[in-house]
């Protein structure tokens, strides 16, 4: 009799041990695939270069002119500062404006109010070409670019 017992309990212990088992192996299948999701979808975001803020930050003494403060960043962890990116504004067809940035990612415009197209490129990075930002004469706008690399 107690030999029966030892084996109904040993059973017993086996099938919760199995069924723990099953249900930790359902619950590392589970995050395994959400994980490898969110990893796609993050490695889709930084796949493309994009124009992460523009905004309007003040108004300038001269209403003549628009003053475009630009920052490109490298898309990634740390969002490191891009030195020697070509900044080109460009007004319809007729005028275009070249900067190349500075150590900090950053460089200036100061340009008559109009809608521009803003192209940035940098070896090694895919290019940005947005349209329709539109400057008002005596605003400051902050534009902030991150670029994917290629």
């Amino acid at each position: 009799m107690l030999a029966n017992t030892r084996r109904h309990i040993l059973r017993g212990c086996w099938s919760f041990v199995l069924l723990t088992w099953s249900i930790c192996l359902l619950q590392a299948q589970n995050t395994l695939t959400t994980k490898s999701v969110d990893v796609s979808s993050d490695a889709m975001q930084l796949a493309e270069s994009t124009v992460f803020s523009f905004r309007e930050s003040g108004e300038g003494q001269d209403t003549s002119k628009a003053i475009l403060h630009v920052r490109v960043l490298e898309k990634g962890l740390r969002n490191e500062a891009v030195q020697g990116a070509t900044v080109l504004l460009k007004r319809d067809d007729d005028k275009m404006l070249g900067r190349v940035t500075m150590p900090d990612g950053r460089c200036v415009f100061q340009s008559t109010p109009a809608s521009y197209t803003v192209r940035v490129q940098m070896t090694g990075l895919k290019t940005l070409e947005k349209k329709g930002i539109r400057l008002e004469g005596g605003s400051i706008y902050d534009l902030e670019i991150q670029m994917a690399k290629n």
